[in-house]
């Protein structure tokens, strides 16, 4: 391990990347001690009060500390950008190793340890439905409204965003079991407690980059460009790490899962997912696009048999021959599949006793109404033409776009599914399109949400156009939300300098701009995967952009 940081060190300072590095931590240095007065504060037992320090939560100090806090955000995204842009020179993208970028993620991120909570409360509401289930309720039947007791408050209650103090849990049982479990651990310590949930971030973010360079190494793309955009992207340190958003470990469960089935390893591919969806139910929409990865495994081990098998077949009936035989592993495997998920997932419910109430907690997560979801962005929009001719209302127009929505999302989520099916490549391009239609058709949606794609995005061979317009919707996401996590949607002044980020991001990397696909070809000989070409050992990967979040 050591020899390996030492490597990787020498080789950025070589590379003259070393200032990249520098700048970046320090960015996450000047966010991590704004945070504290900038962040989404405490409400009681803040450190800061006996240290005298209570001054940075107010007034000029809070001024202070939200200039840092931007000026270290500017520094993130302004020297991840740096570093896209080197590795876009056709002179220098085969130069940089994964370790090495590696080791720019983890400099970057190892800050966020001494961070408050930043760009969200979402923490607390975690450790406020662990202690519901230490407690003995469940966090699926009562909100955190009931850690306020007559004559008693808990003070992990005032902590929790109080538009959220009487919503039940929408996430799964391995979430509640974890946080129940820090909450044990802790003894109901909320500083201990969130820092707990910020290691396990760390890890989780680990966990993502690991499962992003193995999926690339796997399809013979670039592991570089995976860990550009799962993790040393802002948008994912900024909000799994900093945010501690859950994201992270469905993320990073769904990131390992994928590459294990990658290394058919199917079996403990569909183990690992069904946890993060025990998590996040989002990670069930992986599941389906799985099983084309092993078919298209279980189709190529048929083919090598056949090409040693003796005689010939005449073309009609091998062709039978080969649907038959592809119907029948897409059963075994769909059947197989199933049953393993539903049994894992039974297990998690069973151990932490929890059971099937997050589906219907599921509705809760209506509540939230921003544009970024398209439902709710088409309601402004009729509401606002409507306003003077005595159409419906905006609520009225809310609940019928997101059920009309719901429905169109779950139609083109199977049409994806049917069409990328063919080899390994393509399943992960229709699962990062099925996210994509994810975010865009539900009924709400944040910036963290994308996370979804960031995690394998950039292992999918990307055009240098499809980089351009991801990155640009990173940065955007980057500064779209307030320090204390409140989302600028609706501060259109806000919008339009984060809008006015995003494009100058895009026009940056568009600099001599040439299309060329990220493949092995791109790699020193030594990175190549066994067996791999210039385009990938299994599936030659289409040099055709991928669509990306803001496409």
């Amino acid at each position: 391990m050591a020899n390996t940081v030492r490597t990787a060190y020498s080789e950025l300072r070589r590379l003259s990347l070393l200032p990249l590095l520098w700048w970046g931590m320090a960015g996450a240095l000047f966010i991590s001690f704004a945070s504290w007065g900038a962040g989404a504060k405490y409400a009681v037992n803040s450190w800061l009060v006996p240290l005298h320090l209570d001054w940075l939560r107010y007034g000029h100090g809070q001024l202070l500390c939200q200039v840092f806090f931007w000026l270290g955000i500017l520094l993130l995204v302004i020297n991840w950008v740096r570093l896209g842009a080197f590795l876009l020179d056709n002179d220098q993208r085969a130069l940089l190793s994964a370790p090495a970028i590696g080791l720019i993620a983890v400099v970057w991120m190892v800050p966020f340890l001494i961070a408050g909570p930043i760009l969200s409360r979402d923490v607390f509401s975690y450790l406020a439905q662990g202690a519901i289930q230490h407690a003995g309720s469940s966090a699926y039947q009562v909100g955190p409204n009931i850690l306020n007791e007559p004559g008693h408050v808990d003070p992990l209650y005032l902590e929790v965003s109080a538009d959220w103090r009487n919503t039940t849990t929408p996430y799964g049982p391995l979430h509640l079991g974890l946080m129940e479990l820090i909450i044990i651990i802790t003894h109901n310590n909320i500083h201990a407690g969130v820092f707990l949930v910020k290691l396990l971030c760390m890890l989780s973010m680990v966990g993502i980059m690991w499962g992003a360079q193995t999926i690339a190494r796997s399809l013979g793309t670039s592991p570089v460009w995976a860990i550009w955009f799962a993790g040393v992207n802002p948008l994912m340190l900024l909000h799994l790490v900093g945010g501690m958003h859950n994201e992270a470990f469905m993320v990073a469960l769904m990131v390992v899962g994928l590459a294990l089935s990658l290394r058919r390893q199917h079996l403990l591919g569909i183990t690992v997912i069904t946890l993060g969806a025990a998590i996040k139910a989002t990670a069930f929409v992986a599941l389906p696009f799985l099983i084309w990865i092993w078919v298209a495994h279980l189709r190529a081990a048929g083919k090598t048999q056949q090409t040693t098998a003796p005689g010939n077949i005449p073309d009609a009936a091998a062709a039978v021959e080969s649907r038959g035989k592809l119907v029948g592993y897409f059963l075994a495997t769909a059947a197989g599949g199933a049953v393993l998920s539903v049994a894992i997932f039974a297990a998690v419910s069973f151990t932490t006793g929890t059971g099937l109430g997050f589906l219907a907690a599921l509705q809760g997560s209506g509540k939230v109404i921003n544009w970024l979801a398209f439902p709710t962005a088409l309601a402004h929009f009729t509401a606002m033409v409507s306003s003077h001719s005595g159409g419906p209302s905006f609520t009225v127009t809310l609940g019928a776009a997101r059920s009309i929505f719901s429905i169109v999302m779950g139609l083109l989520v199977i049409l994806v599914w049917a069409h990328y099916r063919k080899t390994p490549l393509q399943a992960l391009r229709g699962l990062a399109i099925g996210f994509l239609v994810l975010c865009f058709f539900n009924s709400l949606a944040f910036p963290w949400y994308y996370s979804w794609i960031l995690g394998f995005v950039g292992a999918l061979a990307l055009s240098r156009r499809a980089i351009r317009i991801i990155a640009a919707f990173c940065a955007w996401g980057c500064v779209i939300v307030l320090p204390y996590g409140i989302i600028g949607l609706y501060n259109y002044f806000w919008a339009s300098a984060a809008l006015v980020v995003g494009v100058t991001v895009y026009w940056f990397l568009g600099r001599g701009e040439h299309t060329w696909p990220l493949t092995a070809a791109t790699l020193p000989i030594s990175e190549r995967p066994a067996g791999a070409t210039a385009c990938g050992a299994e599936d030659a990967p289409s040099t055709t952009p991928l669509p990306a979040p803001g496409a």
